[in-house]
């Protein structure tokens, strides 16, 4: 009777030891802080190029423990930021708004915000936004660039305007910020598209010798896209050539002294003069010498330069009034030294 009543209570303990240890585990594990959103993805549908769309995730921390949500990210194209405190008690909610603009993209889009918190099971939680972009015209080509251009010439490209859904599209003006460009409006002689070209002109003698960068404004009747901005960008050339336009010095070891050429010379081989030369930086050092109709400028890197990169920029002052200033930049590296035991 005595070994029965023993081995019983052998069983009781046991039993209650389990118990105990499994609530301590429950406990345990109740403990940490649990987010849960209500959704991790949305889906917006179509919208048109011009629309902010704008959703709220919302979450609740469902664990024993305070939620932290440490950061907040986004890919590009999308804005979040979380609405609620940082700290989030328990059985608190919270929740992140997420803002997409959609004025430069087109077609299917999927977006994702990262979300950090101090959740253990979870601590990167990644949520999405997606749907379609539709637009109902689309621009070919969506920049213009003149290229390098011949001071005095005149030149001639083209942007089409195309009309993808069934609404009819109307080309109401054409505006141009510049008035060395012109535009002239004709329909789109295509069997499968409707729409318009606009021959877009250069005229040269206009511009100031150099880079240039304007736009041309499409006026349409869409509401989603009621002005279409085009960049338009070229290279007026002047007499004075450089070559090479930009100059790399390489990678240099430290205390060696390096040296490249720049070579200036004119397109029709007239007569010009180079007043002055100046690299900008105490440790390089610029020569000049004539070579029959051209000029060849040394750059001379001194041994004494400091290690790491090297950037800045050649000023070559001449007498020619459209190009009294000259700049042709430079780069490179110099290594650091390596002591040896």
């Amino acid at each position: 009777m005595k070994k029965y009543i023993a081995t019983l209570v052998s069983i009781l303990i046991l039993g209650l030891a389990v118990n105990f240890s499994s609530a301590e585990e429950a406990s345990s594990e109740s403990s940490y802080p649990d987010i849960q959103f209500e959704e991790r993805t949305y889906d917006f549908g179509a919208a048109g190029q011009q629309e902010k769309i704008v959703h709220e995730y919302r979450f609740k921390n469902t664990g024993k423990e305070t939620l932290v949500i440490k950061s907040v990210n986004s890919s590009c194209g999308c804005i979040a930021e979380i609405l609620s405190p940082k700290t989030i008690p328990a059985g608190e909610n919270g929740s992140i708004k997420v803002t997409f603009e959609t004025r430069r993209y087109r077609g299917k889009q999927a977006k994702s915000i990262f979300v950090e918190t101090n959740d253990p099971d979870e601590p990167e939680i990644e949520l999405e936004i997606s749907g379609m972009i539709k637009t109902e015209v689309a621009v070919v080509p969506e920049f213009l660039y003149f290229g390098d251009i011949e001071k005095g010439k005149t030149l001639t490209k083209e942007i089409k305007l195309i009309q993808i859904g069934n609404e009819e599209l109307n080309l109401e003006k054409v505006e141009v910020s510049a008035n060395y460009l012109s535009a002239g409006v004709s329909n789109l002689e295509d069997e499968r598209h409707r729409g318009f070209k606009i021959k877009v002109g250069l005229n040269s003698d206009t511009p100031p010798v150099g880079k240039f960068a304007e736009v041309i404004t499409l006026h349409t009747n869409f509401r989603e896209r009621p002005r279409i901005d085009v960049p338009v960008a070229g290279n007026i050339l002047g007499r004075i050539r450089v070559k090479p336009q930009a100059l790399s010095l390489g990678s240099m070891k430290k205390g060696g002294i390096a040296s490249q050429k720049v070579e200036v010379a004119t397109a029709d081989e007239t007569a010009f003069r180079i007043i002055n030369v100046e690299a900008g930086l105490p440790f390089i050092s610029t020569e000049i010498y004539k070579v029959e109709k051209r000029f060849e400028i040394t750059l001379k890197v001194d041994e004494n330069a400091p290690a790491g990169r090297l950037e800045g920029k050649i000023s070559i002052q001449t007498d020619d009034p459209e190009q009294l200033l000259i700049k042709v930049p430079f780069y490179g590296v110099i290594e650091k030294e390596i002591f040896k035991e």
